[in-house]
């Protein structure tokens, strides 16, 4: 939803904004890859480069501020 706030009508959508469940990297690595409820899995969709690009995004914007780096190496880890 715009500004990262989150929705609730048809299905639950959690918001990004200042979400303090971004904080542990594998949390938001294991939901692009794996997907959750109303989320598809984006794992065989995007490359390992591209699932540490959006979420290295969304961990920075939205009001987020954890500024430690997702590596292709997280990223792997939770592929497997």
């Amino acid at each position: 939803m715009p500004e990262g706030v989150g929705a609730a009508a048809a299905g639950s959508y959690p918001a990004l904004a200042k979400n303090p469940r971004l904080m542990p990297k594998a949390y938001p690595i294991a939901r692009v890859l794996n997907g959750s409820r109303g989320m598809p899995a984006f794992k065989s969709e995007l490359s390992d480069e591209q699932i540490a690009a959006v979420v290295a995004y969304v961990r920075t914007h939205f009001g987020n501020h954890y500024s430690d780096k997702i590596s292709l190496e997280d990223v792997k880890a939770l592929r497997q």
